[in-house]
């Protein structure tokens, strides 16, 4: 549920839930936090968690879908254009210049639920239909795009070893290229 309101009180109260879940995230895993740990962190009473929120998982829905937007609103023309290294370029810099809320939330085993499902979100919109389309197997390129999120987290688990551009160059030939672009023989 997006949260519009003019109305101040509504505006901090939603602050305060978010901050106190962050601040959760940091500490533990989804399943671990419980909705009255939040409100008492959040300083807000559960009945007031409720009027905004039926659940935990209505929250994250909506944290995903604002990384969904912001995702979507940086590669929708190089989705588009069929750009696959355009597309990996800014997830990969929108990824390394987020906050590290994101960063858990995309790369820590504890949330793949999320990052599965933000990954499906992305890949399920219009700008994706387009690679799927023109393919004659379009569930195997659905499985291709899926691995560029997994090569970032697997350069964010190997303590990023080389530089970012390196990786976008690495990834990009890879998947674009294949395989045999990147060998050493």
């Amino acid at each position: 549920m997006k949260h519009t309101s003019k109305d101040l009180r509504v505006r901090r109260t939603l602050r305060s839930i978010r901050r106190a879940f962050y601040q959760l995230i940091m500490e533990k895993s989804f399943s671990d936090i419980s909705i009255t740990e939040l409100t008492e962190l959040a300083e807000v009473n559960r009945k007031t968690f409720y009027l905004h929120y039926t659940s935990l998982d209505d929250l994250i829905q909506e944290i995903e879908d604002e990384i969904v937007d912001e995702i979507m609103e940086i590669i929708n023309a190089d989705a588009e254009n069929l750009d696959v290294t355009g597309c990996i370029s800014k997830f990969y810099h929108y990824m390394e210049d987020g906050d590290e809320i994101r960063r858990k939330l995309m790369i820590d085993p504890e949330y793949r639920s999320f990052y599965e499902d933000i990954t499906n979100k992305v890949l399920s919109t219009e700008a994706f239909q387009h690679f799927y389309e023109i393919t004659d197997h379009p569930y195997i390129v659905r499985a291709f795009c899926v691995s560029i999120t997994s090569i970032y987290r697997s350069w964010i688990n190997n303590n990023r070893e080389f530089p970012l551009d390196e990786l976008v160059a690495y990834a990009s030939k890879l998947l674009v290229n294949g395989y045999s672009s990147v060998k050493n023989v």
